[in-house]
């Protein structure tokens, strides 16, 4: 899959100023699509249609682990929810979902080979027409099977937890098997995997990336402040610099407590650090005076033009604006060096936040994990050409090296992923693109504090405009699938 922001991934993010536009990065140069060129509001289009005109089935897999050392406390509650919308909103019948998890009888609880049934109960006549839909909430990881190889992205179901490995966890490999390859033509599938490691669960040909939500009213009052302040100390730099550079001040002459003194009247931040002499300046006082000299006003004004730069373009920008969006191959854009990080309890708030990652049992923990370089694993088989018939999406809560929490919400305890998206569907009434739908539960995610950043999967950039499970309302027009 399966990976960890939880899942870390990834296009870095961009700066300041930067992340304020709408950035759609494509690997070719095509607009994006609109709904109705695609045949959702005419018969026409080269691409199939939208509407879900067939039989509807749901596998919901929700694992908490109780009893174990990896319990969680969401994910049963996340299917449970999951359920009551697919039923309530997007018609399904409630004989037609299995749930797997440890409400159920223990036939059901959701061990490897429960899980693998499930999914070929899923595909058990499944023609065209049909919409097919699958939910995992639990732990994600990666495994490596020694030192020298790339790890596999996994997820872990109820009998990995002091189980052999590979044989209990699912590796990605086997959820293009079971789940993706076996989709006929015609046939629509709609995956959601609310654990860590999981941006390239799918690495379709088109994923789509939200990598900062739209901007809120709340977020430009908070960025205007912290650019305010950043303004406010370069000015402060540029002043010093002039004055030095201009021989009002002749550093060479003054003591070290003066020296301080001039450092606090030009509000130069303090540091700790192995040689503090308890002023907080002893990385200033540790320069050579030339340093304060040679190009420092250059640089100074430089950084002070770009927050200045910076305010003009936040100020502008309009509320509801300014989501960061990245469109194309995700596995293939990955950069082979980046830091690697898991999510953490929020120190903003006191909520509960567990991370959805159980790790690979007997490896080194503080090794430095590796994620997989370009041209490696499934991606040549992903371009052939029956997956280009594919009607398949795929969400993932978070980014290969990133993780998914686990966390109490709206007074319940649920995944901060599966939380954000169907909040998302329930503000646009149930009928929601694809793409917009992402944009959406992003904002959501910030809203709650949550870093994780959610990707989807899908076989054609166009498909991002279909309506989520084949329910879309654009322009006045209504697509009931």
């Amino acid at each position: 899959m399966v990976g960890s922001w939880p899942r870390h991934r990834c296009p870095q993010f961009l700066l300041l100023q930067t992340r304020l536009q709408v950035a759609y990065r494509h690997r070719r140069d095509t607009a994006p699509s609109h709904p109705t060129a695609m045949g959702n509001c005419s018969s026409g289009g080269s691409l199939p249609s939208a509407k879900v005109t067939g039989a509807k089935k749901a596998c919901l897999v929700g694992i908490n682990y109780v009893g174990t050392s990896a319990q969680l406390q969401g994910c049963i509650n996340d299917v449970i929810n999951m359920q009551n919308i697919l039923v309530e909103k997007y018609g399904f019948k409630k004989e037609d979902i299995l749930m797997i998890n440890e409400d159920q009888e223990k036939s059901r609880w959701p061990y490897k080979q429960q899980i693998l049934e499930g999914i070929e109960w899923l595909y058990q006549g499944a023609k065209p027409g049909d919409l097919l839909f699958f939910h995992y909430s639990g732990h994600g990881s990666q495994y490596q099977g020694d030192k020298k190889t790339m790890p596999s992205d996994v997820i872990c179901p109820l009998d990995c937890i002091g189980g052999e490995w590979p044989q209990t966890v699912i590796t990605d490999a086997e959820i293009h098997q079971k789940l993706y390859d076996p989709l006929p033509k015609g046939c629509k599938a709609v995956c959601l995997f609310d654990c860590c490691h999981s941006a390239t669960v799918a690495n379709l040909a088109e994923t789509m990336v939200v990598q900062s939500g739209p901007l809120t009213a709340e977020k430009k009052e908070l960025l205007m402040k912290k650019l305010q302040v950043q303004k406010e100390q370069a000015e402060t730099q540029v002043r010093f610099y002039q004055e030095v550079n201009s021989g009002k001040l002749d550093l060479k002459k003054k003591s070290t407590t003066d020296l301080v003194a001039l450092f606090e009247k030009h509000g130069f931040p303090k540091k700790t650090g192995p040689s503090d002499d308890g002023s907080g300046y002893w990385y200033l006082l540790s320069k050579e005076i030339k340093a304060f000299c040679t190009g420092s006003v250059q640089k100074a004004e430089k950084l002070l033009a770009e927050r200045v730069e910076a305010m003009k373009k936040l100020e502008a920008t309009k509320v509801g604006e300014g989501a960061q969006i990245y469109i194309g191959n995700l596995e293939q854009d990955l950069e082979d060096d980046y830091e690697k990080h898991h999510g953490q309890k929020d120190p903003r708030t006191s909520r509960e936040v567990r991370i959805r990652y159980f790790p690979q049992p007997a490896m080194e923990q503080t090794e430095e994990k590796r994620v997989k370089p370009v041209n490696h694993g499934l991606k040549g088989a992903l371009r052939n050409e029956k997956y280009q018939d594919h009607e398949l999406w795929v969400f993932s809560g978070c980014q290969d090296d990133q993780t998914s929490a686990d966390a109490h919400v709206e007074g319940i305890y649920q995944g901060a992923f599966t939380w954000a998206l169907i909040k998302a569907l329930k503000a646009d009434a149930f009928k929601e693109s694809y793409r917009n739908l992402m944009i959406q539960l992003k904002g959501n995610l910030e809203i709650g504090r949550y870093d994780q950043v959610p990707a989807l999967s899908t076989t054609r950039e166009e498909y991002l405009d279909f309506g989520f499970c084949g329910k879309l309302k654009e322009d006045g027009c209504v697509i009931e699938g």
